[in-house]
């Protein structure tokens, strides 16, 4: 109980440290690649994706993630990685207690109810030293979720994604559970 108390502690001060870096990053003017004309991004809300990770019985969980986007109101939107990168590659496990921006993108305002991201690579190193290439099936994995984008708000998803020891250890294929969080700030 303790540990988890401490996790969920951890994970609400990434979620506000985010807050404050992409708060500043707006205060100070910076201008992200792709960004459309003013008229447009007031009819457009903010959307902030970040990942993190609760400890699993692995020492490396790799992954990379050629694409993702969100579903709902109004169709899918392909979301564009930060730093004008064409995929993104992480160990899950380095992300206990911290978190990894994969994309912050302007997008229609709606409601949406699914996230969906295509797996290029998954791997897994055991505690042993052993490692196995993992499978996605479909080489897409959804997350289900529900949230909404308003205009000229930000929304903020953090997305704990663990690692399903059970499937690793006797099929090779990458099933991971999710926990998913959302914020809305002004």
């Amino acid at each position: 109980m303790n540990g988890t108390r401490k996790i969920v502690l951890y994970a609400v001060a990434g979620v506000l440290i985010s807050l404050i870096i992409v708060a500043a990053m707006f205060v100070s003017g910076i201008q992200f690649p792709g960004t459309t004309s003013p008229e447009l991004k007031a009819q457009l809300g903010t959307l902030m994706i970040l990942f993190t990770d609760a400890p699993v019985n692995l020492t490396h969980l790799n992954v990379t993630i050629d694409s993702f986007s969100i579903l709902g109101d109004t169709g899918e939107t392909s979301l564009p990685f930060t730093g004008n990168r064409s995929e993104v590659s992480f160990d899950l496990l380095a992300l206990q207690n911290v978190t990894e921006v994969i994309s912050t993108s302007y997008v229609p305002p709606g409601n949406y109810t699914k996230m969906r991201m295509t797996v290029k690579q998954a791997n897994a190193t055991f505690q042993d030293g052993s490692w196995t290439t993992l499978r996605v099936p479909s080489e897409k994995i959804d997350i289900i979720a529900h949230f909404e984008i308003k205009n000229t708000s930000t929304t903020v998803i953090l997305i704990d994604m663990q690692a399903d020891w059970v499937a690793i250890s006797h099929s090779g294929n990458l099933r991971p559970v999710f926990k998913v969080k959302s914020v809305v700030t002004s």
